[in-house]
């Protein structure tokens, strides 16, 4: 009776996601905060550590179990600038998000 159930419980669940290549722009944005988390300045160091964080976590949800070493070095170029604009654009607009999102639980929050 058991290995019916398991076996009519094994057919209706969903299969696992397909994991899928990450984003160009997310790895281009990871391999640039790592580059800035090696930094002397310690507020770069700083910002570079929570954005390679942030973006490793994206590459993390479209490709689980990914090595970061295996997404190679930064390219060195004009673009970097360019770069450097577009991901902390998206850090601001994350940041933005977070930040709506702790002013609406703010009122659920208990008081002590």
């Amino acid at each position: 009776m058991i290995s019916a159930f398991m076996a009519a419980l094994l057919a209706t669940s969903p299969s696992p996601p397909t994991a899928r290549a990450p984003a160009p722009f997310d790895v281009g944005c990871f391999r640039l905060m790592a580059a800035l988390a090696d930094s002397e300045d310690p507020a770069v160091r700083d910002v570079g550590m929570i954005g390679a964080q942030y973006f490793l976590g994206r590459i993390d949800a479209a490709a689980p179990g990914l090595d970061p070493g295996a997404l190679g070095e930064l390219p060195a170029g004009p673009g970097r600038a360019a770069l450097l604009r577009r991901c902390a654009d998206e850090l601001g607009r994350a940041g933005h998000d977070f930040r709506a999102i702790g002013d609406r639980l703010e009122p659920a929050r208990p008081t002590a």
